[in-house]
Parts: structure tokens; C-alpha cells; sequence
């Protein structure tokens, strides 16, 4: 007994020593386990781990780690390092800490992948890695930790698929995948998960239809799936996930329409379809979501209208629907039971019809955009009465009427936009009530009569725009009372008086615009205080005096036009910014040198100062400017010679000195500036000869050194300017001959050589310069030889001019054949010959000065040819001369007779439609107009008059500047186009009237409407334009006619129709010149202007107007877009600036920098198909 007791103890003895061993075996295990962990976060900068170490063994007591007894041994069972700046990476050692419940190390930078050894610990519940820099893709492994109740591993960069083998995480509550780039579709096994309460798979790259598998999640209460890339329609499956609470498919490729099944979720309170391609109406069943408070529809194509029944979701408090092609009217019922609605968002829906008083029910509104529709009418007074509201969008429709003094109610609001509509009378001095409000846009209306004193009352306004309006009289001084102001617009006003000084208060002003006004007086000293200023607009006004040397404080200035002013002095007080951008002050009167410090600003890109009284010399630290791209100096009194570090300025594209009195020969290193595109330095008085380095400047397009001292010949290397399109030399001192290189200048639509000393002849090659259309001229030179045949096949020229040289010989026939031609001077040369019948419309003083040279218009020729004398013996010439005069008194006596037989009738018809003849008696003007044999003779004045009923104004279909155009529809069948146009008394006038029309019959191009013919009528007053009928218009008539009141309006081009347009357009260019000419058709239909508009003012084109206005934000940007076009899609308004930018890049200077047609036909096809755009605003806040 006592060695079988001795024998247990022993035994008990050896087991107890072997399962300590084994514990402290399995301790030293997590311990190793944990060091491993430490070793791998490589970056620990607030020594979170300092007491992870072997001289402290006690891991329990570690930062983060937790421990609890298992089977008499202690294990890590937590390890939470969560948000501790870590970096490095995921140890696979943590596998071997086997009995882990929760791992935790979300928000920190840990790099690399999930390490698949985690598969290997079966206890743990809660896997939390979100919010690291992850990649790799998800371990499929992952799948069999089946007691783990919370994943979290979004917010990193993790790639590839959702494993499929989370379908058996039988346990899982939570699975968060967000914010990654996750590819592929959602595996149908989730729909596995019972127990899955929240499924967050937002912000991926997720494909495919959302499977209907999830229907069976029965414990579902969240699932968001929003911006992704899923589509198929939404399975109505999900209408059984009974407990869902919130429902977010936004922002992906969703179609079809919504499933009614939906409406069965009647614990949804969220739900968010915005941003997909829904269609179909919006059920009305909507209604039984009787806990529904989110409802996000917006951004898709649902159509139909708004259901009444949405009035009685009481526990609505957010409904957006904008963006849709939703229509008709805003019900009045909207708010009959919505008691909790705070915000109603109906935007850009088609909404028509007028704002029902009865929103005034809705209470508890705080926003209420009904923003890019057409509404009308005025806004009614019981809006007035929603005193809780906040923001008040009624932008882009149709309102009319006054702002109601009532607006004071609105004691609560802080953003108030109403511009683009047609509120006209003035603004109600109650609007200083709104102490709360911080913007205030009513640009683009017809507001008039002065700003109210009282806005001043307006404390917390941040952001004024009152572009476009009739305002009156002077700023008010209480404007500089707003100390939060940041942005003041009133361009475009009616405003008078000086700048208030009081706005130098405004310390917070970032943008201030005046420009477009009357304003007069100088600026005030106190802009001195403004030493937030970025951007100061004042141009076109009538500014004057010096600049306040005050203004040396504003340091921020990025972008200043004072153009257009009478101001004067230096501006050395205005140069004190090293961030400028852009800087005009032309058209002013400032004077002194220029500013040294202008070239402190290294990202300057545009600055002007042409049009002044500067003198002194080029600055050198305008060579300091790496980034100047545009460089204008003209009109002023600089001298000396060009400074040589503008060579620096790399990017320079346009340098404009012309009329100066710059001096010296023209620089060299001009040919070492790549990107040059225009260089003018006309008008100053440049020595010397062409340097051939010049004409390395290959993307050249307009060279201008025209009334300068300039001498030597026009070297060979001219033809390497292969891009220009303008060549103009005149009144130098050039001699030699011209080279006939220049015909390689493909691309050249004016030559301009006058008033030199070339001699030689004219190349016969210039009649390859086949784009020469605005100007060929040659006059006043010492050229010989003959006019060569060529030049008549420059069939786009329009001015031609080679007199006062030595030129010999007949005029070839093939100039008289140039149909494009409005302008011929061959006079003072020995030109010779007899002229043919292709010369008898051009004026005599075409010819004269070529003593030899005869025919029609001239005298007419004595034999054959002028210059050969007659052979015909002396009685021969009497017999002739005899019979002639004969015939000719014979021919009166018929014309006298027949005068004297019709006068009656010829006074009763007055002027016939003459589509052959010109209706002046004048023997040399009765020759044919139009010479293509398609005139129809039997179309009379009272034919037009019995069409129109006396051009009635029912008949009318257009109307411009020159006049009035009607639709005749003639007994014949034929129906044309007429344009009437005031007949003038002035003889000269009418002279000039048909020569128009001379020059109009001749000219047949695609894009040209073809004229018929025309009379005059001094009877009735009027010329009339007889044009062939266009039954749908040109394309100018849709953007640019303006519909008569009385005429119902057609539907203008919308902007889907214009981008098709656009890129239809894109596929006919084929040469860069095209591709320039395109960019201009693209602004017309984005602006809806024409190129020539009055709006741009003298001094700016339509590029430059564009390229001005689009880096500007706010509505200066907007007034880009054609008003017929809005109210726009964010996603259509989106792609009117891609297009602008795309024409912006094919009217570049250089032509090497434009794009070929295909790639503008690539770009517009790009913005066609992604008109509908992505949109990053996502209502619910992200899980991870």
C-alpha cells in the first residue's frame, strides 16, 4: 500500500512537471508570437510598444493586449492597437495566438496583405483591419472562421473578389468591405447569412446585378451598396428584407424601374437610389413607408410626375428628386401631412406651372430648392410665410414679378438664390431683415432702381452677386458694414458715382467686381485694407486718377483688369503681389516705366498693358517669369531694344509690342522660344534684316512686322513656318525677290508685302497657298513679269492687290473667275491688252494707270487688242462709224416709244422681282447678278406681297439686326425665304447694297443659305433679300434666331442634340485649320453667341472670352452656357465645360498643339457617352 502511494505521488509529481512544462511551453509560444508581431510594425512613432520586450515577459500587461485563464493557462485573447499611428505590416504570427476573441488594428498605415494564417483562429468574433493601407486581395481562407460575428476590413486598398466562401460565416452580424477596390459581383452565397445585420459594400468597383439571394438575409436592418459599377434592374427580392432600415443603391449602373416590392420595407427609414439609370415612374405605393424620413431618388431618368400621395408620408423629413425627367406640376397637396419635412429638393425635373402657396404647410422646411426648371408666374407670398427655412434655390426658371417685401419673414435664411429668371423692380430694403443670410445670387434678372441702403443690415452675408441686372444709382456705403464679405459681384449694372470708401472695411473680401458699370472717380485708399483680395475687376468703366499708394498692401492679388478706364500714373502701387496670374490694364493712360516688380510672380501666365503712355525700356525681370504665356505691350513709348531675357520665358505664345519705339535689329533667341504662336512688333523701328533663326519658330501663326526699318531679302527659311496663317511686311525696306518657298506655307489666309522695294517677279507658286483668303498684297513694290495664271486659283481669296509695280502683260481671265473676290486693284502697272468680259462688274479704278490695257470697264479697244493697230482701212472705219450711229438713234427711238406706251403700267407694277438684272437704270450696272442660269423670272413684287399678305407680321419666321425675314409660299408651289431690309435714299448706299448682293450671288458655299435674288422698291421703302427656304433652318438659325413674340416658340436644340452635333461636326475636319474652325462651331453651341458677339467688346474674340471666363467660378463661368440650354443635368452641365475645354484646345495658338479631328471625335464621343457623369456626394455617412 505504501509503494502504490509512493508510486501515484510519484506519478502525480512527474504530470504536474509535465503540464507546467506544457504551460509554460504554450506562454513562451504567444510570447515568441507577439515579439514577431512588434518586429513587423516597423514604425512606432508614439512608442506605443515600448514595454513589448523579453526583459518584460508579463505580455498580459502589454499596451493592448488582454489575457483570461483557459484550462488553468492564461492566453492573449484581445489585441487592440486600434488608431496608434503604427506602420509596417500584418504579422503571420498572430495565427499562432490561437485563442484570439478580438483583433483589432484598424486606422493605422500598415502596408502589405491580410495574412492568411488568421484563417487559423477558429475563436475569433471580431476581425477589425479597416482604415490601413492593405492590399492584395481577400483571403478566401477567411471563410472558415465561422464564430466571427464583425469584419471590418474596408477603407484600404484591397483588390480582386469577395471570396465566395463568405456564404459560410453562419455567425457573421457585421460585414464591412467599404472604400476599396474590389472588383467582380456580389457572390449569391451572402445570401447564406442569416444572422447579417449590416452589409457595407459602398465605394468599390463591384460589376454585375445585385443578387436576389439577399433576400434571404432575413436579419438585414443595413445595406449599402452605393458607387459602385453594379447594374441590372433592383431584384425585387430585396422587398422581403423585412427589417432593413436603410437602403443605399446609389451611384451605380442600376436600370430598369424601381420595384414596387420595395414598398413592403416597412421599417425602411433611409433609402437612396440617386445616381443610376432608373426609369419608369416613382410608385405611388411609396406612400405605405410609413417610417421612410430619407427619400434620395435624384440623378436618374424616372418619369411621370410627382405622386400626390407623397403628401401624406408624415415622417418624411429629406426628399430629393432632382435630376430626373420628371414633369408637370408641384402638387399642392406636397405638404398636406408632411409635418417633419425639412428639406425638398425638386431640381432639375422639368417642373412647369407656378409654386403652390400650400408648401407654406410645409412648417418645419428648412430647404427648399426648386431650382432648373421652368417654373413661372412670381413666387407666391405664402412661401414667405416657411419662416423656418434656411435655403431658398429658385434659380434657372421662369419666374417673373417683384421680391416681395415679405422676404423679411424669412428671419432664419442664409443662402438665397433666385439669378437667371425674370424678377424685375427693386429690391426691397426688407432684405436687410435677413441678419442670418451669407448669400445673396440675383444675378441675371431684371432687377433695377438702386441697392437698398438697408443691405448693409445684412451681417452675416459672405457671398453678393448681382451681375447682369439694371441697378442704379451709387454702391451704397452700408456695403462696407458686412465685415464677413468674401465675394461682391455687381458687374454689369447701370451703376454710378465713386467706389464707397467704406469698402475697404470689408477685410475678408477675397473677389471684388465692378466691372461693366458707369462708375467714375478714382479708387479709394482704403482698398488698402483689403489685404485678402485675390481678384479686382474694374474694367469698363469710367475710372480715372492715380492708383492710392495704399494698394501696395494687397499682396494676394492673383488676377487684376482695370482695362477700359481713364486712369493714369504709375501702377507701381499695384505690383506688390508675388501670386499674379493674369494682369490687364490696357486702354488707360498710365504711364511711367514698367514695373520692375511685375516679374516677382512666377506662375504669371497673361499680362497686358497694351494701349498706354509707359515708357523707358522692357523690364529685364519679366524674364523671370517662366510660366508668361501671353505678353502685351503695344501702344505705348517704350524704347530701346527687346530684352534678351525673355528668352527664359519658354511658354511665351503671344508677344504683341506693336506701335512702339522699340529699336535695334530683331532679337535671335526669338527663334529659340518653342511655343511662340503670334509675334507682332509692328509699328516700332526695327533695323536690320531678318535673322533666319526666326523662322526655327515652327508653330508660328501670325508674324507681324509690318511699318518698321527692316531691310535685306525675305530669306528661303520662311517656308519653314509651316503653321502661319498670317505674313505681314509691309512698309519696310525689304528688296530682292520674293521667294517662292513662301508657297510652302500651306496654311497661310493673309500675305501682305507692300510698300517695300521687292523686285523679280511674282512666283508663280504663291498659286499653291490655297487657304490665302483674307488679304493678298503686293502693291507698291518695283515686281515685273507678268500676273501669273496661278494666282486665279486662289478660289478663297478676297483681296487682291498688285498695283503701282511694273507688272506687264494681259490680265490672265482666270482672275476675273475668282468667285470669292471682293476687292481687285491692278492699277499703275504696264498692264496690256483687252480686258474680257469676266472684269465688266469691277469699277474702273481697278485698272487705271495701265495706259495700255482696254475693254469693259474701260474704253473700249480699237482693234482685237488695245496695244495693236487697227488694219482695217479709213473708209471701212467711216461705214462702220456711220451705221453704228444709225443703229444707235434707231434704238433710242424704240426705247422712247416704248417709255412713253407702258409709263402707266410701269407705274402701277413698280420695281418687278428681278432675280437677273439690277434694278438701276444705270447702263453699267444692267449686267447679270448671278451668272449660275437658276433664276426664275416669273416671280413678281405683288407675287411676294399677295404670299405675305403685305408682309404680315403671320408670315414672319425670324428677325436679326439687318432686318426681318418671311416665309412666302408663291402659286407656282415654289416657297422661298424673304428678307426685308429698309431701303435707303442714300445713293451711295444702295450702290454698296448691290454690290453685297453681286458678291452674295456669286459666293456658293455648304454652309451659306442660297440666295435667289433681290429688288428695291422705293415705293414701298424696302430691299428685299430673296433667299431659298430652309424648312427646319440652319443650324445659325436655331442657336442664334430670336423668335418674334407673336410666333410660338420652336423647341431650341437641346444639349444632347448639340453634342451630337458637335461630334457629327468632328468627323467631317480633317485638317488642324479645320480643327480651329471647329473649336469656334463648339463655343457657338455651348454659348449659343456668335463669334462676332457685341458682348465680348472691341478688343476680345470669342476664344479669348471663353478662355477668360472659364477660370473664373461663380456665374461669370455659367454665363459661359447658352441660356436656352438651361435648365441642365449637373451631368450635361458637366460636359458644356469638357466641350469648352476640348475648344479650347483646338483653337490653341499653335496648331501643332491642337488635336487632330480624330482625337476631338474621340474626346466628344468620350463626353458623349459619360454625359450622365460620376458623382461623389454620398448621403449617409460611410462604413468601413
Amino acid at each position: 500500500m505504501v509503494m502504490l502511494k509512493q508510486v501515484l505521488s510519484l506519478i502525480i509529481l512527474v504530470f504536474v512537471y509535465f503540464l507546467s512544462v506544457f504551460v509554460l511551453c504554450d506562454e513562451f509560444q504567444e510570447l515568441s508570437a507577439l515579439l514577431e508581431v512588434k518586429r513587423s510594425l516597423t514604425e512606432d512613432s508614439g512608442n506605443v510598444l515600448i514595454d513589448w520586450n523579453q526583459t518584460n515577459p508579463n505580455f498580459c500587461a502589454w499596451r493592448g493586449i488582454a489575457c483570461e485563464l483557459i484550462n488553468e493557462s492564461v492566453h492573449v485573447v484581445s489585441l487592440n492597437l486600434s488608431g496608434s499611428s503604427l506602420g509596417g505590416s500584418i504579422s503571420p504570427s498572430l495565427g499562432s495566438l490561437k485563442n484570439l476573441i478580438h483583433l483589432d488594428l484598424s486606422d493605422n498605415n500598415l502596408m502589405g496583405p491580410i495574412p492568411t494564417t488568421l484563417s487559423g483562429l477558429f475563436s475569433l468574433e471580431s476581425l477589425l483591419l479597416f482604415s490601413n493601407q492593405l492590399t492584395g486581395t481577400i483571403p478566401a481562407q477567411l471563410g472558415s472562421l465561422t464564430s466571427l460575428r464583425v469584419m471590418r476590413i474596408g477603407d484600404n486598398w484591397l483588390s480582386g473578389q469577395i471570396p465566395a466562401s463568405f456564404g459560410g460565416l453562419v455567425n457573421l452580424v457585421t460585414l464591412a468591405l467599404a472604400s476599396c477596390s474590389l472588383t467582380g459581383p456580389i457572390p449569391p452565397e451572402l445570401g447564406r447569412l442569416s444572422q447579417v445585420e449590416n452589409l457595407i459594400l459602398q465605394e468599390n468597383q463591384l460589376q454585375g446585378p445585385i443578387p436576389g439571394e439577399l433576400g434571404n438575409c432575413s436579419s438585414l436592418t443595413v445595406f449599402t451598396a452605393a458607387l459602385n459599377n453594379l447594374n441590372g434592374t433592383i431584384p425585387a427580392e430585396l422587398g422581403r428584407l423585412r427589417n432593413l432600415q436603410l437602403l443605399n443603391l446609389g451611384n451605380n449602373s442600376l436600370s430598369g424601374e424601381i420595384p414596387s416590392e420595395l414598398c413592403e420595407l416597412s421599417q425602411l427609414g433611409y433609402l437612396n437610389l440617386m445616381g443610376n439609370k432608373l426609369e419608369g415612374p416613382i410608385p405611388r405605393s411609396f406612400s405605405k413607408l410609413g417610417s421612410l424620413q430619407d427619400l434620395d431618388l435624384s440623378m436618374n431618368r424616372l418619369s411621370g410626375g410627382i405622386p400626390e400621395e407623397f403628401g401624406d408620408m408624415g415622417q418624411l423629413v429629406y426628399i430629393v428628386l432632382s435630376n430626373n425627367n420628371i414633369s408637370g406640376t408641384i402638387p399642392g397637396t406636397m405638404c398636406s401631412n408632411n409635418t417633419n419635412l425639412e428639406n425638398l429638393i425638386l431640381s432639375e425635373i422639368q417642373l412647369s406651372g407656378e409654386i403652390p402657396g400650400g408648401l407654406s404647410r410645409c412648417r418645419t422646411l428648412k430647404q427648399l430648392d426648386l431650382s432648373n426648371n421652368t417654373l413661372n408666374g412670381s413666387i407666391p407670398t405664402e412661401v414667405f410665410q416657411i419662416v423656418e427655412l434656411t435655403h431658398l434655390y429658385l434659380h434657372n426658371n421662369s419666374l417673373v414679378g417683384s421680391i416681395s417685401p415679405s422676404i423679411a419673414n424669412l428671419s432664419n435664411l442664409q443662402e438665397l438664390a433666385l439669378y437667371h429668371n425674370n424678377f424685375h423692380g427693386n429690391l426691397p430694403g426688407e432684405i436687410g431683415m435677413l441678419g442670418e443670410l451669407e448669400l445673396l445670387y440675383l444675378y441675371d434678372n431684371q432687377l433695377s432702381g438702386e441697392i437698398p441702403s438697408e443691405i448693409g443690415n445684412c451681417s452675416s452675408l459672405k457671398y453678393v452677386d448681382f451681375f447682369g441686372n439694371r441697378f442704379t444709382g451709387e454702391i451704397p456705403a452700408t456695403i462696407g458694414s458686412l465685415k464677413e464679405l468674401n465675394f461682391l459681384h455687381l458687374r454689369q449694372n447701370e451703376l454710378v458715382g465713386q467706389i464707397p470708401a467704406s469698402l475697404g472695411n470689408c477685410h475678408q473680401l477675397n473677389i471684388l467686381d465692378l466691372a461693366d458699370n458707369n462708375l467714375s472717380g478714382g479708387i479709394p485708399e482704403s482698398f488698402g485694407f483689403l489685404q485678402a483680395l485675390e481678384q479686382l475687376m474694374l474694367y469698363n468703366n469710367s475710372l480715372e486718377g492715380k492708383l492710392p499708394g495704399s494698394l501696395t498692401n494687397l499682396a494676394n492679388l492673383t488676377r487684376i483688369n482695370f482695362s477700359k478706364n481713364r486712369f493714369n500714373g504709375s501702377i507701381s502701387a499695384l505690383c506688390s503681389s508675388r501670386s499674379f496670374l493674369s494682369f490687364d490694364v490696357t486702354n488707360n493712360a498710365f504711364d511711367g516705366d514698367i514695373p520692375p516688380e511685375l516679374g516677382n510672380s512666377p506662375n504669371f501666365e497673361r499680362l497686358r498693358l497694351g494701349y498706354n503712355n509707359f515708357s523707358g525700356k522692357i523690364p529685364w525681370t519679366l524674364g523671370k517669369i517662366h510660366q508668361l504665356s501671353l505678353l502685351d505691350l503695344s501702344g505705348n513709348s517704350l524704347t530701346g531694344e527687346i530684352t534678351p531675357q525673355l528668352l527664359l520665358c519658354k511658354k511665351l505664345t503671344h508677344i504683341d509690342l506693336n506701335n512702339n519705339l522699340l529699336s535695334g535689329p530683331i532679337p535671335l533667341w526669338l527663334g529659340s522660344l518653342p511655343q511662340l504662336g503670334e509675334l507682332k512688333i509692328s509699328s516700332n523701328q526695327f533695323v536690320g534684316s531678318l535673322p533666319r533663326e526666326l523662322f526655327n519658330c515652327s508653330k508660328l501663326l501670325v508674324l507681324a512686322l509690318d511699318d518698321n526699318l527692316l531691310n535685306g531679302t525675305i530669306p528661303e527659311e520662311v517656308g519653314n513656318l509651316v503653321s502661319l496663317n498670317v505674313l505681314n511686311l509691309n512698309r519696310n525696306r525689304f528688296s530682292g525677290s520674293i521667294p517662292p518657298a513662301i508657297s510652302k506655307l500651306s496654311k497661310l489666309y493673309e500675305l501682305q508685302l507692300s510698300r517695300n522695294s521687292l523686285n523679280g517677279e511674282i512666283p508663280s507658286e504663291l498659286g499653291q497657298l490655297q487657304n490665302l483668303q483674307i488679304n493678298l498684297d503686293l502693291s507698291y513694290n518695283n515686281l515685273t513679269g507678268q500676273i501669273p495664271p496661278s494666282i486665279g486659283t486662289l478660289s478663297k481669296l478676297e483681296v487682291l492687290d498688285l498695283s503701282h509695280n511694273q507688272l506687264v502683260g494681259e490680265v490672265p481671265p482666270q482672275v476675273g473667275e475668282m468667285i470669292s473676290l471682293g476687292k481687285l486693284n491692278l492699277s499703275y502697272n504696264g498692264l496690256q491688252g483687252k480686258l474680257g468680259k469676266q472684269f465688266s462688274d469691277w469699277p474702273a479704278e481697278v485698272f487705271e494707270g495701265n495706259a495700255d490695257l482696254c475693254g469693259s470697264p474701260l474704253q473700249r479697244c480699237n482693234g482685237p487688242v488695245a496695244n495693236r493697230q487697227s488694219t482695217m482701212s479709213e473708209p471701212a472705219l467711216v461705214a462702220i462709224s456711220v451705221l453704228s450711229t444709225l443703229s444707235a438713234i434707231a434704238l433710242l427711238i424704240v426705247v422712247i416709244i416704248l417709255f412713253v406706251k407702258h409709263k402707266r403700267e410701269f407705274l402701277r407694277k413698280g420695281s418687278e422681282v428681278n432675280f437677273t438684272y439690277s434694278s438701276s437704270s444705270s447702263q453699267a450696272q444692267r449686267r447679270l447678278l448671278f451668272q449660275n442660269g437658276a433664276a426664275k423670272r416669273d416671280i413678281k413684287w405683288e407675287d411676294i406681297m399677295e404670299a405675305t399678305n403685305n408682309l404680315s407680321d403671320e408670315f414672319i419666321i425670324g428677325s436679326g439686326g439687318s432686318g426681318t425675314i418671311y416665309k412666302a409660299e408663291l402659286r407656282n408651289g415654289t416657297t422661298v425665304a424673304v428678307k426685308k431690309i429698309s431701303c435707303k435714299d442714300d445713293i451711295l448706299l444702295n450702290k454698296s447694297f448691290t454690290r453685297e448682293i453681286k458678291t452674295l450671288g456669286r459666293i456658293r458655299h455648304r454652309h451659306l443659305v442660297k440666295l435667289m435674288g433681290y429688288c428695291c422698291n422705293k415705293g414701298a421703302g424696302s430691299n428685299l433679300l430673296i433667299y431659298e427656304y430652309m424648312e427646319n433652318g440652319s443650324l445659325w438659325d436655331w442657336l442664334h434666331r430670336q423668335q418674334p413674340v407673336n410666333v410660338k416658340k420652336k423647341n431650341s436644340l437641346d444639349w444632347e442634340a448639340r453634342l451630337r452635333i458637335a461630334y457629327a461636326y468632328s468627323l467631317k475636319a480633317t485638317e488642324r485649320c479645320d480643327v480651329y474652325s471647329m473649336g469656334i462651331v463648339l463655343m457657338e453651341l455651348v454659348t449659343g453667341k456668335m463669334p462676332t458677339d457685341g458682348t465680348f467688346g472691341v478688343d476680345m474674340d470669342m476664344v479669348r472670352w471663353v478662355e477668360t471666363q472659364i477660370e473664373m467660378a461663380g456665374s461669370p463661368r455659367e454665363d459661359l452656357v447658352d441660356k436656352q440650354l438651361k435648365p441642365l443635368l449637373p451631368g450635361e452641365e458637366c460636359a458644356t465645360y469638357q466641350v469648352l475645354e476640348i475648344a479650347l484646345q483646338c483653337t490653341k495658338t499653335s496648331p501643332q498643339e491642337r488635336p487632330s479631328s480624330r482625337q476631338v471625335a474621340d474626346l466628344l464621343l468620350q463626353v458623349f457617352n459619360n454625359r450622365t457623369v460620376d458623382f461623389d456626394k454620398i448621403n449617409v455617412d460611410p462604413y468601413t
